[in-house]
């Protein structure tokens, strides 16, 4: 099985970000930048995701992913965002936090779990995550809760 730790590699805390397209362009190319991988392959990837459905999960949370070819480990990034935005989520509410999962296209099994446990851990923390002011605040508020599937 791939590596699958999901405390997130990057942080990121009130994201100034203003559209479904700008969360998406600029996390996908954090993360491709943190994991050494090519930008251009993350963002089609996650976007060729988004168009099969939102991958909103309700509760003002979004889990956008994908499979990457070549990628050896699972990697994710976690954002809370300054201003909710329309992410077109089930239940209609405009989304606040979004965690970005990239997984081995040779792992799918391990990435389809690493999705289940994020998802849980994420309802059961948006509190905490929605009250972090600082990349150190959110740190704080997912540790112990984001942890290896």
């Amino acid at each position: 099985m791939i590596q699958s730790d999901l405390m997130p590699g990057i942080l990121l805390c009130r994201h100034p970000v203003t559209s479904r397209k700008q969360i998406l362009e600029s996390l996908c190319n954090r993360v491709a930048r943190h994991g050494d991988l090519c930008e251009r392959l993350v963002l089609d990837s996650v976007l060729d995701r988004e168009k099969l459905g939102s991958t909103a999960i309700g509760d003002g949370i979004a889990l956008p992913h994908a499979t990457i070819a070549g990628a050896t480990a699972t990697s994710t990034l976690l954002a809370t965002l300054e201003t909710p935005v329309d992410f077109d989520s089930p239940d209609g509410k405009p989304v606040d936090i979004v965690m970005l999962v990239l997984g081995s296209d040779r792992d799918g099994a391990g990435h389809l779990a690493a999705l289940g446990a994020v998802s849980r851990q994420l309802r059961a923390s948006a509190d905490l995550l929605r009250t972090a002011d600082s990349e150190a605040a959110l740190h704080d508020a997912v540790a112990g809760h984001l942890v290896a599937a």
